[in-house]
């Protein structure tokens, strides 16, 4: 049995207080009501200040369905608030039953049993949208993490968005939900608080950090008060979780954060250091915060910095990292380390490691920007899941290097493996644990492939083959179907295909896109770590314009009359002197008021135009604006250009503009030219992406209208290839009056 407490606090924003009914529902996740309560309140009204009512209630669950990344099932609390007889307000709010915790020997506990985090980092960015992710590429990027067999996900070094939460609750996936600035002031705090308050009804959330890698203060006794006290606040509102902190330190202790925090973070320090800190303080529970750092790039076998490419062996880390296989096969001979996060899951716009420009991105993703599998993928995929896996690396298209060695490796889970190239053994070799295996390979154009057995019984096959040339495109979207809520994404992988439809590995075509029906492309990527290209094409407005050049003008009693005849439509200025209007500075002098005007003609073509500006150089100093007798606005800085919306005032044939001017200083006027521009329609956008070793990716969006949404890639050479998305209608939200 476990009991569930329920907190509703109740805002009331009336000037009276209100009686209210208070409902409650507790849905279990086969979407069975389990217990239902009503309790009743008064909620006083509020004053200057928000008043918050406090309802408390306590749920008691048999035999509960247990909340886990391998099962992670929902609970809902359906909650209404009635005022006289009328649903007033309606919340759904989903949760799960689940227990954390640490043991200093045993490292972390889910549910009563150890473990293993097998986790990774990661910021907020992807591929054709930046930071500005929609809500299905939160539960794209999660699945393609959990493929590999990643469990938990360090929200580093921000407040996760609310809809990253979701999805972690949804599909399964821990959470260590990361503050953002060490800090005990009262605004750091109130950010720490409203943190806390907004995500720990979410399962996913399974412990708080409340700092990374806080350099300056980290061994002082500021840093050790002020990590007391966000501690304590933690602790407050949520007794449940445990709270670490990301310590980019050895065995530092004393002075140290690492002194009071609950469980000890570590960033790197891999070996002796952890070893030592463990024997030291014994009582102290640890976790891997931050672990990793390899770089490398998708598709690439040898360094690169003139084009700022990392080889995707695990071979290549920066001077505080290690590889992979390093790491992880640390950590897990030791389990009072509970496992670890990866930097970084995905790849992600900065920290060009270890290349500067040209390079946009990062180099530390297991996968890149788009989402697409490095090798070590597959290295953890071997190490963190119960899938049987065999992945050979690199592929097998080496012109220019036959006979040459060629470093081939194989990362599994199995026994033993053995390779082949072109159907001739060259041996068979035992996998040890948390390792890869590697051949030197003389090159020859072919079929490399590889067997895999446990207990001497073959359990997996895999090839990698020297392909063609680029033939095909191929799109294959994640989801074939979305919703027409106008948020909606599927995620379309875009490859280049040999004429027997092998990904050809060095591919860089650049591949043209067309979409018809209710969508729209969002952006467009390649997880290209130097690519320089767009991921989002803005249409163009393309403007024509035409000069207002002949002008008049004559001095006038007052600028700021309510009805100047001057500016009248139909006033007769033949008479008055011309103005050249394209000068730097105008004929009036210190106090002196005018009226100017000119006469233009324009067609029904011209005002075809999707809108007209009336654009001003200088109008010095005061001006105020009439087109065909009629005010379009004022102008009072003599140093900026001043632009009008004119096209509703205009007709065929002539058309007069007016403009009455107060100069107080220096030589004043209207000055550097004058110009009608006629805004056209958009250009269509030529939607665009080069692949990049083979791969690309675009993603498309939903509208509000249902139907076929077409997408047609197309580039030189070869022959265009056409999907389908269906945008299926929703059903509409809940509505509370």
């Amino acid at each position: 049995m476990r009991k569930i407490h329920f907190e509703t606090q109740l805002l009331n924003s009336q000037k009276q207080q209100a009686n209210v009914t208070i409902n409650y529902s507790v849905i279990s996740p086969d979407g069975d009501e389990l217990r239902r309560d009503t309790n009743s309140a008064i909620v006083p009204a509020s004053s200057t200040e928000q008043v918050r009512y406090e309802n408390n209630l306590d749920v008691f669950v048999l035999n509960p369905d247990w909340w886990s990344p391998e099962s992670p099932k929902l609970y809902k609390l359906i909650t209404t608030v009635e005022s006289d007889g009328k649903i007033i307000d309606r919340q759904e709010t989903e949760f799960g039953i689940r227990t954390v915790a640490f043991d200093a020997d045993k490292g972390f506990l889910l549910n009563g049993q150890p473990y293993e985090i097998k986790g990774t980092c990661n910021h907020q960015d992807a591929a054709g949208v930046g930071a500005a992710l929609p809500d299905a590429l939160q539960y794209f990027r999660i699945a393609k993490l959990k493929e590999m067999g990643d469990n938990a996900y360090r929200t580093s070094h921000n407040p996760p968005t609310p809809e990253l939460l979701e999805a972690c609750d949804r599909l399964g996936m821990l959470v260590l939900d990361e503050n953002r600035l060490l800090g005990s002031d009262e605004e750091n705090l109130r950010r720490w608080h409203d943190q806390i308050l907004r995500d720990r009804n979410h399962p996913s959330v399974a412990f708080w950090s409340i700092a990374n890698e806080e350099f300056s203060v980290q061994d002082t006794a500021q840093g050790v008060r002020t990590a007391t006290t966000m501690q304590n606040l933690v602790k407050q509102l949520d007794p449940t979780r445990p709270v670490t902190y990301a310590a980019p330190v050895g065995d530092d202790f004393t002075n140290s954060i690492n002194s009071v925090i609950e469980v000890r973070g570590w960033n790197y320090h891999v070996g002796d250091d952890m070893d030592k800190y463990h024997a030291e303080h014994p009582a102290q529970p640890n976790i891997g915060t931050e672990q990793g750092s390899t770089v490398s790039t998708r598709g690439i076998y040898t360094n690169d910095p003139a084009r700022g490419y990392v080889s995707a062996y695990d071979d290549n880390f920066p001077s505080w990292a290690n590889t992979a296989e390093r790491w992880w096969s640390y950590f897990a001979d030791r389990p009072w380390l509970s496992g670890g996060f990866v930097w970084t899951g995905f790849d992600y716009r900065g920290e060009p490691t270890p290349y500067a420009w040209p390079c946009i991105n990062s180099h530390f993703g297991i996968l890149d920007t788009c989402g697409f599998p490095k090798d070590n993928f597959y290295y953890y995929q071997s190490w963190w899941t119960t899938n049987i896996v065999l992945h050979l690396l690199p592929h097998w298209n080496w012109p220019g290097r036959e006979g040459q060695d060629i470093d081939v490796r194989a990362l599994s889970n199995c026994e033993e493996v053995e390779l082949f190239l072109n159907g001739q053994s060259l041996g068979k070799q035992a996998m040890k644990k948390n390792s890869e295996l590697k051949w030197p390979v003389k090159y020859a154009p072919g079929i490399l492939s590889a067997k895999g057995f446990n207990g001497g019984k073959l359990v997996a096959e895999t090839k990698v083959e020297t392909t063609g040339e680029p033939a095909a495109i191929q799109l294959a979207p994640n989801r074939a179907n979305i919703k027409a809520d106008g948020e909606d994404v599927s995620v379309i992988a875009v490859s280049v295909t040999d004429s027997q439809g092998r990904i050809v590995p060095e591919a860089s075509n650049k591949i043209h896109f067309a979409l018809s029906g209710p969508g729209k492309i969002l952006g467009v990527g390649n997880g290209d770590p130097s690519s320089h290209e767009p991921d989002q094409f803005i249409p163009q407005w393309p403007f024509h314009a035409k000069p207002v050049d002949d002008w008049r003008w004559k001095r006038i009693p007052d600028a700021y009359a309510a009805n100047i005849p001057e500016t009248a439509n139909s006033f007769d200025d033949s008479a008055w002197q011309k103005a050249d209007v394209h000068s730097d500075s105008g004929p009036l002098q210190g106090e002196d008021k005018a009226a100017f005007r000119a006469h233009f003609n324009l067609t029904a073509d011209d005002l075809a135009a999707l809108s007209v500006q009336l654009t001003f150089g200088m109008i010095d100093e005061d001006g105020y604006v009439f087109v065909n007798g009629q005010k379009v606005g004022e102008s009072h800085d003599w140093q900026t250009p001043a632009a009008f919306d004119v096209k509703h005032l205009l007709h065929p044939g002539e058309n007069t503009v007016a403009v009455a001017v107060a100069n107080w200083n220096g030589a004043g006027g209207i000055n550097k030219g004058v110009t009608l521009q006629f805004q056209e329609p958009p250009a269509p956008v030529d939607w665009q992406r080069s692949v990049f070793n083979g791969l690309a990716q675009i993603l498309v969006q939903s509208t509000k209208e249902p139907g076929e949404i077409k997408l047609t890639a197309s580039a030189e050479g070869l022959p265009p290839a056409t999907i389908s998305v269906q945008s299926q209608p929703t059903a509409p939200r809940p509505f509370v009056p």
